[in-house]
């Protein structure tokens, strides 16, 4: 019998397809795990807002609002955070699975506003609640968190006009509308840079404490650094709805095209 094998040609050919089938499809398979990240991430806000609602129904209505205005919107008292634990709430939890930057250091982040010190992480942190702690101290946790502060001093929402009702910082659960109100939402937030795509960078967020530790924090759910795809927003009736990046909608852009922020902070401008 003859026996045939491949030409070279014949194989550079089949190499070829193939690697034109893993181009095709890699885009494809990256998007679905991406879209299974934003389901758990949504799901994760819902069992947030369910936890926020417990620690209302047990401190007369209120929410947890800060004692001071820090300038990020990821900051939680550890007083509600080891009640949120408590209601059956994880740590991972409280950070988004699309979360690069929390998925590696997400401890670090947790624990920044207790020490700095990895060392000294058991002496705050006992594997499943904050021990040893003052009423006023927090927590960095990987969402947004529309709360007011105790003076209710915050600088105004902005509002943008395709947006159908007033945008409100909270601080208890008797807001009328209560289907309006946002609560938590997905971490989206940019820097100022000239030539990038909306004049933002959104993916290495070179401000705020967490740099001393080396972590640069980041928006959750990207397509680059120069472009969000979206996020998860929660609602006060604990329901969560997913908004992609969509501007000149929402965001609005100013006169000069660059995205226009819900709110300035202190820090990073955030999005939502």
């Amino acid at each position: 019998m003859n026996k045939h094998g491949f030409t070279l040609i014949e194989l550079l050919v089949v190499i070829a397809i193939i690697a034109l089938l893993m181009g095709i499809l890699m885009p494809a398979l990256q998007m679905v795990k991406e879209q299974a990240r934003q389901s758990t991430c949504g799901s994760h806000i819902r069992q947030q807002l369910l936890s926020l609602d417990i620690y209302a129904q047990d401190n007369d209505t209120k929410l947890p609002v800060l004692s001071i205005n820090t300038g990020w919107l990821q900051n939680l008292t550890v007083t509600a955070v080891n009640h949120m634990l408590d209601s059956g709430m994880t740590r991972e939890m409280f950070f988004c699975p699309s979360n690069e930057t929390h998925r590696k250091d997400s401890m670090i982040v947790w624990m920044h506003h207790m020490t700095e010190n990895p060392a000294e992480y058991n002496n705050y942190w006992n594997g499943s609640r904050f021990i040893n702690y003052d009423r006023n101290d927090r927590a960095i946790a990987g969402y947004f968190f529309i709360l007011d502060t105790v003076s209710r001093d915050k600088t105004p929402i902005t509002r943008y006009s395709s947006d159908t009702g007033e945008k409100v910082w909270l601080y208890n659960t008797q807001t009328p509308r209560p289907s309006e109100r946002e609560l938590v939402t997905d971490i989206t937030m940019g820097v100022p840079q000239d030539g990038t795509m909306y004049g933002y960078q959104f993916g290495h967020i070179a401000s705020g404490g967490l740099v001393r530790s080396g972590v640069y924090d980041t928006t959750s759910h990207l397509k680059s650094d120069e472009e969000p795809r979206g996020f998860n927003l929660g609602f006060m009736d604990n329901h969560v709805v997913w908004q992609p990046w969509n501007p000149p909608r929402k965001p609005e852009l100013d006169e000069s095209g660059k995205p226009i922020p819900r709110w300035p902070g202190n820090g990073p401008d955030c999005f939502w």
